[in-house]
């Protein structure tokens, strides 16, 4: 059995594939490649940044990232992101009133 899903399963392009929540940038590879197609013969599939976070975490500090078989899923680290979301948005603008 496979772990991915066919991309005729996904959604629509501007759509992430694993949260189905955020709008993809354009183009494609602004976005976070996903963790789960990082083999030699794999087909790239193209996550939100956050899901790329969060995959990268779920890899750190799980068992790896979620397969594509259980998306779309809510991303197991949200709160750490929204907060470093938050944090750079805060810097971001300290910086800019300089």
């Amino acid at each position: 059995m496979s772990n991915t899903i066919a991309s005729e399963d996904f959604p629509d392009e501007g759509t992430c594939p694993r949260c189905l929540e955020h709008s993809m940038m354009v183009p494609i590879e602004i976005n976070a490649l996903s963790r789960t197609t990082r083999g030699v013969s794999d087909t790239p599939v193209w996550v939100c940044s956050d899901c790329g976070m969060d995959e990268g975490l779920e890899d750190a500090f799980h068992t790896g990232a979620t397969e594509q078989i259980n998306w779309p899923i809510t991303r197991t680290f949200e709160f750490f992101i929204k907060e470093t979301n938050l944090s750079s948005a805060r810097l971001m603008n300290e910086v800019e009133n300089r």
